[in-house]
């Protein structure tokens, strides 16, 4: 037990910096006039007072704050454009965490607090206490407001299978472990969340815990210190449903694999839900457990892919029909076209069209629409892929150089790695034929057409390119 404790100490090492095991809480709020300074001298007292002057502070600690705010749209807003960790810091270098969370002005104004010398921390969870051992979950993040498109109608398919109400759920004698990965942005936390909250919605006697790998981690480290471990396992066994979002946290942290893949394994030997998040496909998990990666891929493991045009038109037309706000379609369309980084900037974008159309009075048009968003378009156009990256991408991944890739070489060492560059290529660039030919060395058009199609055929017979091509794809999205 005692070599138990100690590697789950160094394992928390990294966390520990921004957890605090029993903060103490205080309703001393005499560095918000600091801070309103701090913001007026680094941002201007315009944007001050339109975003940050309705902030309150709804609840703090010795190295945490959570800050309240009137309104969602206001919530959502200062959450994505301003640092303010980085703000606060100027004044109180010691908080490791700061939270917005929407409180309507009603409910600040009753907001009791305890007038013990000793209080406790804030209790934000208005829901019923199977949550309260994983993290809150977001309302907005439930079936109804998930956008199903072609790149994701599988895992929307297949999420509905695990909350018990696709029509397809018979198809399946027994659960099956669910792993979701793809890029940052892309929805995976939304939907989730959305089989959380389905569950509890129409099946309140299941146990079910959403939580992080990080949280999972903190628990399990927590009950090594107190010498409650069996408690823990008893609980983390006692679930009906578990869903846990960040998987890729436990790399390296070999004490929590072993943990997690013990309270993994009883739960679907016993026929209980299991779904996992993750930035990445099993296969590219480094630092896990082989045991570990082959017990996840035993599951149902969905891919999100990048959204095309279509997918992406299709999304920016209902969250746009959501707000009630009539938006061109040619600004719709401009968007879909040129942000193509994430559904989370979607979104953002959207945002900021509809706060310049009620804060600035500007008329929702092409013109505004790409002065307004040229963040987001400069990010997207950084963030594409091209010749350069996926031949530097292949050229790692093989351990070769890329100048090998653009040499006269025939070795197959060299010929394999250039071919599936060149398909990487006509798959996730614009760029024609003979452009990429030449890029690869001055080659023609119908070398690439060879190495393409010989690509596309090897992917279908060869299960070790296979891997290979969609780990090169993995890296390439991300």
């Amino acid at each position: 037990m005692e070599g138990l404790r100690l590697a789950l100490e160094a394992e928390m090492n990294d966390i520990a910096a921004h957890k605090s095991i029993a903060p103490t809480t205080s309703n001393n709020d005499d560095f918000l006039p600091e801070f309103s300074s701090i913001c007026i001298e680094k941002l201007g007292e315009d944007v001050f007072r339109k975003w940050l002057s309705p902030l309150k502070i709804f609840s703090q600690s010795e190295n945490e704050v959570i800050f309240s705010a009137p309104s969602k749209f206001i919530r959502d807003w200062v959450m994505r454009e301003f640092d303010l960790k980085k703000l606060l810091h100027e004044i109180r270098p010691q908080i490791k965490k700061i939270s917005v969370i929407y409180v309507p002005i009603a409910e600040i104004e009753q907001q009791v607090l305890s007038t013990e010398s000793e209080q406790k921390i804030v209790n934000l969870s208005k829901y019923d206490n199977v949550f309260a051992f994983g993290c809150e979950l977001n309302q907005r993040y439930n079936f109804q407001n998930f956008v199903s498109a072609k790149y994701n109608k599988l895992a929307v398919s297949m999420a509905k299978i695990a909350a018990g109400i696709d029509a397809q759920i018979n198809l399946f004698d027994d659960k099956i472990p669910l792993f979701i990965h793809g890029g940052v942005g892309m929805g995976k936390t939304h939907l989730a969340q959305a089989i959380a909250w389905q569950i509890r919605e129409y099946n309140k006697s299941k146990r079910t815990v959403y939580l992080s790998a990080e949280k999972f981690m903190y628990h399990f480290v927590q009950s090594i210190r107190n010498n409650d471990v069996m408690s823990f396992k008893e609980k983390m066994r006692s679930i009906d449903v578990l869903i846990m979002d960040d998987v890729q946290f436990i790399a390296g942290k070999a004490s929590t694999q072993q943990e997690f893949m013990n309270c993994f394994n009883t739960l679907v030997e016993e026929n209980k839900q299991v779904v996992l998040v993750c930035d990445r496909c099993p296969s590219d998990l480094t630092n896990i457990d082989e045991k570990l990666k082959s017990r996840i891929s035993g599951g149902m493991v969905i891919n999100f892919k990048n959204a095309d045009y279509a997918d992406r038109l299709m999304i920016l037309k209902s969250k746009a029909e959501i707000t009630g706000e009539k938006i061109p379609e040619e600004v719709l369309s401009f968007v879909a076209e040129k942000i193509n980084t994430s559904i989370r900037d979607l979104e953002g974008a959207l945002k900021k069209l509809l706060a310049g159309k009620i804060f600035d009075q500007c008329e929702i048009t092409i013109e505004n629409a790409k002065e307004v968003l040229a963040d987001y378009v400069r990010k997207s156009n950084s963030c594409a892929p091209n010749i350069d990256k996926i031949q530097k991408i292949v050229a790692d991944f093989y351990g070769i150089k890329i100048s090998d890739l653009i040499s006269k070489s025939r070795e197959r060492s060299i010929t394999r790695p250039r071919q599936i560059a060149m398909y990487l290529t006509k798959n996730f660039t614009s760029e024609s034929l003979p452009k990429i030919g030449q890029n690869f060395g001055g080659r023609n058009h119908a070398t690439v057409i060879h190495a393409v199609k010989l690509i596309s055929q090897m992917i279908n017979k060869d299960h070790k390119i296979l891997q290979e091509v969609k780990s090169l794809e993995e890296k390439i999205k991300s």
